[in-house]
Order: structure tokens, then C-alpha cells, then sequence
């Protein structure tokens, strides 16, 4: 798999809009179909970090991904599912539309000094079995 060092594209999509994907284990992810994704305004690239563990014989998979955007976001509720896409064209995807489901945090930065970014910031969290999954269609 290729280095996740260079992020140009973050979307996001409602994990139930997920329903009917075929995840290929240690593989990657068949959408077979259109999604619509809504593409975020990120600012520059964004990050990701991938763990892994061993936990009762089982590997669980920790992602944490980053960025910045140039405006505002509302989670309001909904479980979110992101589409990465890097700088050479590789799209993966983080969450499922199955539980335990991707937590997103959204912080607003209201800086005391004019130098200071106020953009806003997205954090997501995801652990499960699968890890990042590579999409193949």
C-alpha cells in the first residue's frame, strides 16, 4: 500500500448511504455503486495516522485523521464516513456503515492574535478490524 503522506481531498458521506459495500479483507473496499461524497474545504494537505494492535489475538486498527478547513462544519448527529484521496490518485476509505462508527470533532479556533490560524479544525477517529480500506472501483 502506498504512504498516506500526501492527502489532497477529504470527503465525506452519511456511513448509512454505505449499505450494500463489499469490504475484501486485508484488500480493500467494492462501493459498486455512485456515492454522493460531499467534499470538505480543506486548507493544504491533510494528515492522517494509522496504529496497529494486537488485542486477544485480534489486530485493531487506530486512524486519526486531520485537517483544516476554511469554513465552518456540522457533524450534527450523523455518523460520518470519509473518502481520501492522495497526491498520485489513491482513494481510501475510512469508517463503514457498521458500528463501531468513525467519531468527528470539530473545533473552531477564535485566535487572541492576528498571526494565529482561525481556521477550523476536523479530527477523525476510527478503530475497527478492517483499518484503512483501499478503494478498488
Amino acid at each position: 500500500m502506498e504512504r498516506l503522506l500526501n492527502i489532497t481531498k477529504v470527503e465525506c458521506i452519511e456511513a448509512r448511504y454505505l449499505a450494500g459495500i463489499n469490504i475484501v479483507k486485508n484488500t480493500g473496499v467494492l462501493l459498486k455503486q455512485w456515492r454522493n461524497w460531499h467534499q470538505l474545504p480543506t486548507i493544504g494537505l491533510s494528515s492522517l495516522t494509522s496504529e496497529t494492535k494486537v488485542v486477544d489475538r485480534e489486530t485493531i486498527f487506530s486512524l486519526k485523521l486531520k485537517s483544516k478547513l476554511s469554513a465552518g462544519f456540522a457533524v450534527a448527529g450523523r455518523h460520518l464516513c470519509y473518502r481520501l484521496t492522495t497526491a498520485t490518485g489513491g482513494r481510501f476509505l475510512m469508517g463503514t456503515n457498521e458500528r463501531p462508527y468513525t467519531i468527528t470533532n470539530i473545533q473552531d479556533n477564535y485566535p487572541s492574535e492576528v498571526t494565529d490560524s482561525s481556521a477550523t479544525v476536523l479530527t477523525a477517529e476510527y478503530s475497527n478490524i478492517y483499518g484503512l480500506l483501499a478503494i478498488l472501483d
